[in-house]
């Protein structure tokens, strides 16, 4: 089998299978899975795979500590609302995006 790696879709389908295990980590409360979200993105981001703006999905939560990969949890004074994640990991998201932040752990 023959892999494109310069496939010009290549890095957004890399993101879209990420989805795809975090999506079936939360299906299956499997917590390995999420370390394995954890271990290919630090493998990805090594190997120069550019973040993708994910609302922070990939990030671990400042506040709830949420690993990359699962949904933010209510926690008190930090109500989730309608919202998948809390807005300082989303806030956290842009600024590793645009370089205003490091990378955090466990990514780093």
């Amino acid at each position: 089998m023959h892999i494109d790696v310069d496939e010009p879709d290549a890095r957004n389908l890399f993101w879209e299978g990420m989805r795809d295990v975090a999506d079936a980590a939360a299906r299956h409360q499997d917590q390995a899975l999420y370390q394995a979200i954890v271990k290919i993105g630090r493998a990805a981001l090594a190997q120069g795979v550019e973040l993708v703006p994910s609302g922070g999905l990939f990030l671990q939560c400042p506040i709830c500590d949420a690993l990359p990969g699962q949904l933010c949890i209510n926690v008190a004074g930090h109500p989730l609302g309608d919202r998948e994640c809390h807005p300082e990991r989303v806030e956290l998201a842009a600024k590793t995006l645009s370089g205003e932040a490091p990378l955090p752990p466990p990514l780093r």
